[in-house]
Parts: structure tokens; sequence; C-alpha cells
């Protein structure tokens, strides 16, 4: 008895490394900052969308040819800063990646797939207001690769849209439910038997002759019939 007692002493749990954690500190640091930078967007939108409104007067606030309102300015800041309040105290804990190690490559390919999406939306919101409206002033103009780009205000609401719709679908993505269901999926893409490069190949040489060949059958066919129509003075 003594001897199993020291057995079970020796067997000590296996303590994890810290490297083992790195990757999930690194994903909830940069959740935060996209948050962080989404709120600024928002904040921005905002003071400009309340810039005439300025009921308790005083100058403006300016950036190069931009005039925002205090009052507008202190509206954005508040709504702002209590969203990211409100957003991190219920999601605060969840912005680690749930088993970063596991299933990353059918994780990412979602999370890649969705920002497309999202990003075509958010580029087809960037081109809602006229050219005429304030939106499209010019902000800041500077130079890249000899091209003079020029920084718009429509651009802060279209990165909020964006980063808004990331930070949800990182949310999601990074429930335990959801997170499951896509390690899952990849444990069982793994076992799929895949064929050999020379199989999937020549099937694919098949598939396109037989194409071709019935593509060039109709054709002919149809050229044959059209002219026997003609012929006949029928059809059109």
């Amino acid at each position: 008895m003594p001897e199993v007692a020291e057995e079970k002493q020796g067997q000590q749990p296996p303590v994890p490394s810290p490297a083992a954690g790195a990757p999930r500190r690194v994903f909830e640091k940069l959740a935060r900052l996209w948050a962080v930078t989404g709120t600024v967007c928002w904040v921005f939108s905002l003071a400009f969308l309340l810039r005439r409104w300025n009921p308790l007067g005083g100058g403006p606030l300016r950036w190069g040819r931009l005039e925002l309102g205090l009052v507008g300015v202190g509206i954005g800041a508040a709504v702002g800063i209590a969203g990211l309040v409100v957003f991190l105290r219920r999601f605060g804990g969840q912005l680690d990646w749930h088993k970063s190690r596991q299933a990353t490559a059918v994780r990412a390919a979602a999370f890649v797939f969705v920002a497309a999406l999202t990003f075509y939306g958010s580029f087809a919101f960037y081109q809602i207001p006229s050219t005429t409206s304030g939106w499209w002033e010019d902000l800041v103009k500077f130079e890249l690769f000899g091209k003079v780009i020029a920084l718009k205000p429509v651009l802060f609401p279209s990165a909020g849209v964006f980063l808004t719709v990331m930070m949800t679908a990182y949310v999601l993505l990074n429930r335990p439910k959801w997170a499951e269901f896509l390690i899952e999926t990849e444990g069982e893409l793994k076992k799929v038997s895949w064929p050999h490069r020379k199989e999937y190949v020549g099937s694919a040489v098949v598939v396109v002759v037989v194409v071709v060949v019935i593509s060039l059958f109709l054709f002919f066919v149809d050229q044959g019939l059209s002219k026997l129509m003609k012929w006949w003075g029928m059809g059109f």
C-alpha cells in the first residue's frame, strides 16, 4: 500500500507549457486592438455626422480641411467608449482563441471567407454616398508609389462596418460549440481518402475531352440542321 501511494503521488498532472498559451494571448491582444480600432472609426463617423450640430456654440475642432463640432465629438466619444466597455465586459473573457492549436486550417478558411464577403459589403457601403456629399471631402492627401491617395470621411464608417462584422464573426467562431464543430469537421476531412495525382489528373482530362467532343457534336448538328431547314424554306 505505501508503494501504491508513492506511485500515485509521483503521477502529477502535466503542467502546460508557457508556449501553449502564447498564441491564445496573441489572439486576445489582437482582438482587443481590433475592438479599439473599430470604436475609433465609429466615434469619428458619429462626430462627422453631427459636425453641424453645435448648440453650445464655440469654435469647431479642425483637422486639415475638416471641422467637427464639440458636441458631436463628445457624443461620439461617449457612445463609442460606452459600447467598448459593454463589449469588453460581456465578451472580454471570450477573446482568446478556443483550442488555438486545433483545426487551424478550417477555422482560418471560415474566417477568410467571412472576411472576403464583409470586405465586399464594406466596399459597396463606401460607394453609397454621392461624390458631392461631405463624406467625399478630401481630409488628407499623400503620395504612395507615385499615386496620390486621398483620405475621405466615408472610409471610417466603412472600416467600422468591416471591423464590427469581423469582430462578431471572431466571437462566434470562437464559441466552444462552433469551434468544436469546426474541429470535428477538420477531423472528418482528414479521414477522407483522397485520390493520387495521376487519378484526378486523368479523370479531369477525361471530363475535358468528353465535354469538348459533345460540344463539337452539338455544334455541327446545329449547323447541319440550320442549313437543312433553310434549304427546305422552314424556320427563321
